[in-house]
Order: C-alpha cells, then structure tokens, then sequence
C-alpha cells in the first residue's frame, strides 16, 4: 500500500514534515462535450490542490482508514456554496464513447481555461473512512518519531542527500508504526470530516489548516451503532475543530518530493515534454521501489491536478493519461456530494485501483478513491479549490 492510504493517520505537524498531497488524494477527468449538471462553486473554472489529510483531529484511541463498506454519506454541508444544476443538454447526454475520447477532451477543455494567481491557493476537502482501533501509545510514539526528525532535519538542512535519507527513514519508520497494531472495532464505523487549507505561493509566508471540521460518525448497520452503544458509546472522532498555522516550506507529494506549488509553473506544457518529465520523476520519487509506474502515474496526477497547474500543463497530463492502457470509463455518477460527474477507473499494482469522478463540463477534479480487491480504502471529495488573495478568506466567485 501507498503512504496515502494511512494519511488518515497522522497527527498534527506530520504535514509540516510533509504536505502529502493525497488523503484524500488522488488522478484524472473531462470534456465541454459532454455538459452535466455543474453544481460546484468555484473561483476559477478548473483548477487542482494539494490532497492532505484532516485526520490530525481523531480521538487517541482511534485512527480513520478507510473501507469498503462505507454507507452513503449525508446530505451535503449546508456551509458550503453550491450552485444550481444546468439543463442537461439532450444532444450530448450519451455517454462519452471511451476513457481515451473522455480525457482528450478534458484536454482540449483545460487548455481554453484561462491562467490565473493569487496569493495562497485554497483547497477545501471531505474525507470519508472508515474507523479503526489502534494502540493507546500510538499517538505518543509518533509525535516521538516526529520531534526526533524535525530535529534531525534542522541539523541536516546544508546536507541535501543526508535529508533526503534522513525523510525517506522517517517515512519508512512511520508505515511501520501505523502497519504494527491497527485493529477492527467490534462493530462497523465510519468518520467524515472537512479540512480547509490555505498554502502561501511565497516561500516564508504563513500558511493555514483548518481540520475537524463538521465531523459526522455513521454506523453501518443499526446493530452495529447497538454494538456501539452497548460498550459504553466511546467517542470515535474528535470533533474540535483545529487551527494551525506554519511557515513550512510545502511539497507537491511524498511521491515528488522536488515539486512544491511554486516551481509546478516550470512543469512543460507540451505532452511528450511532459510524459518524459514524469518518467524522470518516477525514476527519483523515494517510493519508485514501492509502487508501480502505473500507480504513480495517476496517483501523481491526483496530486497535479488538485494544485494550481498552468493550463498548458493541466491539458498535457490529459493526454498523457489518455494514452494509459488499461482506463476504464465508468460512466455517469454522483460523488459523496451528491455531484454529477463521470467515473474513470485504472489498476495498479498490489491489487489497488485509482478511481476519479470529474466534472464533464469543466474538467475539473470532483472526487477520488483509492480501493483495493473491490474495497474502499479512501474517498475524497473536493469540495472547493482556487486563489485566496488573504489568509483565512474562502476564494469568491
């Protein structure tokens, strides 16, 4: 498994070691040629962010991993904008022809967007997972493992090679950790909860993250929530939101640990370019040996497509997943937000698979999965994404 599968599990500052891009997260979209209901708010038409995890907020106790048994969300947050649906347009409601023709033109859609900037780039986010027991000194030993490496890494900063050990050591100690006693409760439950982030395109400027916020626990049966309450009704998630704000220098991925949001501008726009820049950063990404090309690929492309990409470069990475083998289009559906969008799903390595719900009209990134053997292992909902020129202040528009 990826490191995105136990982002649920980090503990507050984790991020500032490393802003994983995923959580949620995260690969791939759409086309103006097939028009849908668009019911996201947004201050610029299509746009990318970073995947983070909210799950900096849970109980000690308990740990959120997703599943694949988790029930259908609630109704969406009522804090959050969301415009009316359009007209479907009759002569474009078939379903697009193959995965290949869907990406190609979400690539052609990506590159009339116009460019855009600001000051921070804004990501809010939903996060669905299911609820695990872990150790009771987990979150202790971890913000162990966590102090010793921002201290190590304050002494190896002249070291480039030294740190890039130094976070690849740490990496492999944490999945250690979060691997060694994580347990099923006795009855099925699952946590929702919303993170904000504001990231700062200016290198030393403060950024913000905002977690825990409108946090629901469901049950999956009736039986289960008995189950529940016969052991005492423990609580399963903390539902404080938290506020912390840092002027840590932020990374794209874990995956890529040479992008941050201010150099993705140099990434090429052109899709040959491109294709052999990934092949590059695939050849370099500390978890090369760990997961396959393929899983990489998309995984990657959940991350670029969920941070302020040019739209040059947004349109050639559609066609570089255009020319993926093995694309599977899914066809129409509704994300955890009740949001209609087109399903694309792709196989990876270790019996994982990547699946995308994006906005036919906007070729924008509404949801992604990760699932393994047919179960959910993680969904994220982007719920809005765009420039914010103050920190604190949600984008307008």
């Amino acid at each position: 498994m990826t490191d995105r599968l136990f982002a649920e599990l980090k503990p507050d500052g984790l991020d500032e070691l490393a802003e994983d891009g995923y959580r949620r997260r995260r690969s791939a979209d759409l086309a103006r040629a097939f028009a849908t209901p668009r019911v996201r708010r947004r201050s610029r038409r299509p746009f990318l962010l970073v995947v983070s995890a909210a799950a900096a907020g849970l109980a000690a106790a308990t740990v959120v991993v997703a599943s694949g048994d988790t029930p259908a969300p609630k109704t969406q947050n009522p804090a959050v904008a969301v415009k009316p649906p359009k007209t479907q347009n009759p002569a474009v409601a078939a379903k697009p022809p193959t995965a290949r023709a869907f990406l190609l033109a979400a690539a052609s859609t990506a590159l009339r967007e116009p460019a855009e900037s600001g000051r921070y780039w804004y990501v809010r986010e939903r996060t669905f997972a299911k609820v695990h027991n872990v150790p009771g000194d987990y979150m202790a030993k971890l913000n162990a493992l966590l102090k010793a490496q921002k201290d190590k890494e304050a002494g190896l900063k002249g070291s480039p090679e030294r740190l890039a050990a130094a976070k690849k050591e740490f990496d492999r100690k944490v999945t250690e950790l979060k691997t060694g006693g994580i347990a099923e409760l006795p009855y099925s439950a699952f946590a929702a909860d919303t993170r904000e982030t504001w990231r700062p395109m200016k290198a030393g400027e403060t950024g913000r993250s905002v977690g825990n916020q409108d946090v629901e626990v469901t049950f999956g049966s009736p039986q289960d929530e008995a189950d529940w309450r016969a052991a005492g009704s423990p609580e399963l998630a903390e539902k404080k939101p938290k506020t912390y704000d840092d002027d840590t220098e932020r990374i794209l991925s874990i995956d890529n640990p040479s992008l941050n949001l201010r150099n993705l501008a140099d990434l090429p726009t052109g899709e040959d370019a491109l294709r052999r820049r990934l092949d590059d950063l695939w050849k370099r990404s500390p978890n090369s040996a760990d997961t396959d090309k393929a899983g990489y690929l998309w995984q990657t492309a959940v991350d670029l497509m969920t941070a302020p990409l040019k739209p040059g470069t947004r349109s050639a990475l559609f066609r570089v997943l255009a020319d993926q083998p093995v694309v599977t289009l899914e066809g129409r559906t509704s994300d955890a937000l009740g949001r209609t969008g087109v399903a694309l799903s792709t196989p990876t390595a270790h019996e994982l698979t990547v699946r995308l719900v994006v906005d036919e009209q906007s070729a924008e990134l509404l949801q992604y999965e990760l699932a393994e053997k047919g179960k959910l292992l993680l969904r994220v909902a982007l719920e809005d994404m765009g420039w914010s020129d103050e920190l604190g202040r949600r984008p307008t528009g």
